[in-house]
Formats: C-alpha cells, structure tokens, sequence
C-alpha cells in the first residue's frame, strides 16, 4: 500500500501552487483545510508544523513545509510524473536556479 499523501491548506493561502503540482503528480490525495489562528494554530496541527502555517504535506512519516520544497519533494518522490530532470547535473542547475530567485531582485540582478 503506497503512503498516505495528505495535504494541509487554507483557501487563502498560496496552497495553490501545491494543490496544482498535486494534480500534476497524479496520486491520490486528502485535503485538510485549516483556519487561520484557529486550527492552524491548534495542537494537532503544530505537531505536524510548529510553525502553524500552510502550506504543507504529509507522506507518510516525512512532512514537507513551504512552497519550493513541498514541488521539489513531489517532483522527486514521484519521478514518473516527469516534473524534474532526470539527469542528475540538470537537476543541480534547476536547484541553484530556484535558489537564485527572490523576489526583492529583478531579472537583471539574477
């Protein structure tokens, strides 16, 4: 049986971008929405972040916070999806790219 994939949201939140890189991983999925200052400030929810902020994923025993690393785990955890090189050396440059990227700077510092 494949581990459990469950993903912590608010509909305000940028979860977007997670739930749309969770479409195009393919796997199946629950949704748990949180509510500001409420639950996600709750017990249950800041055992999985202490932090108490969304985005966020469970897969399994491993928890993922934070946008970037939330697309970077599924793009790598589930490779037939194809949503990260393959090679080794031109995922290392998709890598120091992301890394690049602020948004305090403008194309032209990057």
């Amino acid at each position: 049986m494949a581990d459990k994939l469950t993903f912590y949201t608010n509909p305000m939140s940028r979860g977007r971008i997670i739930r749309w890189m969770l479409e195009e991983v393919g796997q199946p999925y629950e949704t748990v929405i949180l509510g500001y200052g409420t639950s996600m400030k709750g017990p249950d929810y800041l055992a999985i972040n202490p932090m108490g902020k969304v985005p966020a994923i469970k897969h399994g025993n491993a928890v993922v916070t934070e946008g970037a690393a939330i697309c970077a785990y599924l793009a790598d955890v589930f490779p037939q999806a194809n949503l990260a090189p393959a090679n080794n050396e031109e995922r290392a440059l998709l890598s120091l790219d992301v890394l690049r990227r602020r948004p305090d700077r403008s194309r032209s510092e990057r």
